[in-house]
């Protein structure tokens, strides 16, 4: 049977058998590097709108039968099998160009193989970024002039100089081709489809089984090594977090109601809510991104299941991924645009810090550009290492702006799935993590809590280090908070930095002693005046009662060694 061929029930990481073909002329741009795509002939990709979907494509003229059309799980979208005899470059186009005249279709698009093996599509939608001195005006006559679309959105996700097109093309090679003759101008920075893509989390969940969180306090239970923890209950005592501080976890849903977790409502920026989601899990297969949570901010002191490194800040969803269903084997199906969404929803919520603990099949030039913007801007964020045992750190977590983090074992091991590598940023525990699961029936252990294994728990464990360290001080940028966590990591392996475990084991408490106290004497996001006549009333006093925050060095006395640190920061704006 043909459809034999299709990823088994919305799979994203079983492809379809035979050759693969890579016939010139099948590139897209990330930045100004040209990157070949590689066709995957056995498939194409069709979309209708809802209002079109109860009419059937009238493809069986062309060798599709109704048979050889599956749904994918982004809305509007069916991957379909396409016969033997159009299984080259050339077939695949004049396919593609046939299925394009069907009005009961509204785009079509070929199929390429995405990192991780899964789908890549190109959607009717084009991201386009300019150089920033390009004006405004300049750039809209460019696009004028290119003719690849009707501008939907300016300044799109926040960004300066990049817009949305909506293609009048129904054709996914047309489209293709004016993302790269755009890309091609000198005054453009980037041009890209918003191209539909697959990834997984990083997670190899486990039964429960144990009954301690070793991670954050190793006393040497079942064979691990004492103290080899990030020191939880050390920094705890100094602060267990702020409420301001928000984290923002990238997945498939955090668990709203879980009696268990810190978080505030999130986001979903995906298209199968309507823009409606408020960050929870949709469909039965979303369970990656509750446990992830769990590490962050699991509630302390309620009498229930496990704690997180940072209990006292929140987490807030942002709903990124489709779960492919069914199978739950944590892959998923996304667009571009939706991981620059969520970033910028994580911007205007003032969040901190993210943490995204998956695996992209994709690399996007849109994608790169938002997550160096909000660093930029202030924000600290984290990824998955993945979880191949491979030398190479997987996308997300290769950007230079984000923080890759491995997985270790109880004993302070590298976890033998775990990947390494140039660009790793830290160490942090990575195996039987006991953390938050979907409650009852629909987590992966049928409880409130789960073990679970994989780079995907290491990852916010370094991320709510970071919200730790703004919580003590909530002025300092992504590079104070990054420099900060690297001078207090446990060395392992090769002295100093090296690509097996980064800078180190992430350390809680080493990480808040060494973090500066605020000059933001009061509080209010800014240096200035009212800080100076607040730290000079306390002057000469002991850090004691009122008087703490203007103890900015930390020395236990407010004098002049205060007032020098706060002046050298006067008329700085906190992130």
């Amino acid at each position: 049977m043909l459809t034999a061929l299709l990823v088994a029930a919305g799979s994203a990481t079983a492809v379809a058998s035979g050759p693969s073909v890579e016939p010139a002329g099948h590139y897209l741009y990330r930045f100004d590097q040209r990157r070949p795509l590689t066709l995957q002939p056995q498939r194409i990709a069709v979309y209708q709108r809802e209002s079109q979907r109860a009419e059937k494509p009238r493809l069986a003229d062309l060798g599709i039968g109704a048979a050889d059309l599956t749904g994918w799980p982004i809305p509007g979208w069916s991957l379909a099998v396409t016969p033997p005899a159009a299984r080259t470059g050339g077939g695949i186009a004049d396919l593609v160009a046939a299925v394009a005249a069907d009005e009961s279709v509204d785009f079509v698009s070929p199929v390429f193989v995405g990192a991780d093996g899964g789908p890549l599509i190109v959607t009717f939608d084009l991201l386009v970024g300019f150089r920033r001195d390009v004006a405004p005006g300049r750039a809209e006559a460019i696009l004028g002039e290119a003719g690849a679309g009707v501008i939907t959105h300016r300044t799109f996700a926040g960004m300066k100089g990049v817009y949305k097109l909506r293609s009048r093309a129904r054709n996914g090679f047309e489209v293709l081709a004016a993302a790269n003759a755009l890309a091609e101008r000198p005054e453009v920075s980037f041009a890209e489809p918003d191209m539909i893509f697959t990834g997984r989390g990083s997670a190899i969940p486990n039964d429960p089984g144990f009954s301690n969180c070793w991670g954050l306090h190793n006393t040497g239970q079942l064979g691990g090594t004492p103290d080899m923890d990030v020191d939880g209950p050390e920094a705890w005592d100094l602060t267990t977090g702020d409420s301001s501080i928000i984290v923002v976890v990238i997945d498939t849903g955090v668990q709203q109601d879980h009696p268990d977790l810190n978080q505030i409502p999130g986001t979903d920026s995906t298209d199968d809510t309507g823009g409606l989601g408020d960050g929870g899990p949709v469909n039965a297969c979303d369970v990656h991104g509750t446990p992830v949570a769990g590490c962050v901010s699991a509630i302390i002191d309620n009498g229930l299941g496990t704690v997180g490194v940072a209990p006292g800040c929140v987490v807030a969803s942002a709903r990124t991924f489709i779960s492919n269903t069914p199978g739950c084997n944590l892959s998923w199906s996304t667009q571009v645009s939706w991981t620059v969404q969520s970033l910028a929803w994580a911007e205007s919520i003032g969040a901190r810090v993210t943490n995204n603990s998956n695996f992209y099949g994709f690399m996007s030039s849109s994608i790169d550009q938002k997550y160096e913007d909000t660093r930029a801007a202030g924000m600290v964020h984290f990824s998955s290492a993945g979880n191949g045992a491979s030398p190479l750190i997987t996308y997300p977590a290769s950007l230079p702006c984000i923080n890759a983090v491995t997985a270790l074992d109880r004993t302070g091991a590298l976890a033998s799935f775990s990947n390494f590598g140039s660009g790793l940023a830290f160490s942090a525990p990575g195996e039987d993590i006991y953390t938050t699961d979907r409650t009852g029936a629909d987590g992966w252990s049928g409880g409130d809590y789960t073990f679970a294994t994989g780079t995907s728990f290491a990852s916010p464990f370094a991320a709510g280090i970071a919200a730790l360290i703004l919580s003590g001080n909530a002025c300092l940028d992504a590079d104070d908070v990054e420099q900060i966590m690297q001078q207090a990591a446990v060395d392992l392996g090769s002295p100093g930095y090296d690509t097996t475990f980064g800078w180190g084991f992430v350390n809680a408490h080493q990480s808040l002693v060494q973090t500066p106290g605020s000059t933001d004497v009061n509080g209010d996001g800014a240096v200035d005046v009212l800080d100076l006549i607040d730290l000079l009333l306390c002057f000469g006093q002991p850090a004691a009662g009122g008087c703490g925050s203007a103890d900015v060095n930390g020395d236990g006395t407010i004098n002049v060694l205060d007032l020098i640190d706060l002046l050298l920061d006067f008329g700085t704006i906190c992130p």
